[in-house]
């Protein structure tokens, strides 16, 4: 078995200081965690998460970055396997999957609270990974009621489009605020739609 390179080598302690600081934060809450609980689960000197991240606020920017991106591409992923041909119930689905993946991880959304966010999905998406965002972006053009839009505006869409469920679903699951989001749905759908048109 051939020895991992440096490179290998870093990216692998920066992913255990990730990993480390989500269970931290999901148990102690982000608060109580202290940069030693990190480097402690991490088995790694205090020094080395210096390395990688300035404090325990930009290593949890990380966090939230890797978190809503996951989401999203899954999302996207689910949405493109469902083939469905129209762009409302493809967005409507898009947005669904989120709603309910979700409803399913309270824990992770009460961590990562209101920042589920499309700008730091593009953040992650542009780190070496731009050609998914490109892929969702075609994507959205490729339906003809999108074609009248450039990439510029379709980008926007999506942003405002993944701002407004990242809130509302914040809101509604964690805080039961206005209502359930189950209740919420419907009107959400309505929101998004009135955006589309």
């Amino acid at each position: 078995m051939a020895q991992r390179t440096l490179k290998q080598q870093k990216e692998q302690k920066q992913d255990d200081l990730l990993n480390s600081a989500y269970h931290c934060f999901l148990n102690k809450g982000f608060a109580k965690t202290t940069i030693d609980d990190i480097v402690q689960r991490a088995q790694v000197a205090k020094g080395t998460f210096y390395l990688y991240f300035h404090d325990k606020e930009d290593i949890m920017k990380h966090l939230v970055i890797q978190i809503s991106s996951q989401i999203v591409i899954r999302a996207y992923t689910q949405t493109q396997e469902q083939k469905i041909t129209d762009f409302l119930p493809a967005v409507l689905f898009f947005i669904d999957t989120i709603i309910e993946y979700f409803k399913s991880n309270k824990d992770l959304l009460k961590l990562i609270e209101r920042n589920f966010s499309w700008p730091l999905v593009v953040e992650y998406l542009s780190e070496g990974n731009q050609a998914e965002i490109n892929a969702i972006l075609e994507e959205l053009l490729s339906y003809p009621q999108m074609r009248r839009l450039d990439q510029d505006e379709a980008f926007r869409i999506l942003y405002m489009i993944v701002e407004l469920v990242g809130s509302v679903c914040y809101s509604s699951i964690i805080e039961e605020q206005p209502a359930s989001i189950d209740h919420l749905k419907p009107t959400l759908y309505r929101m998004v739609e009135k955006m589309l048109m």
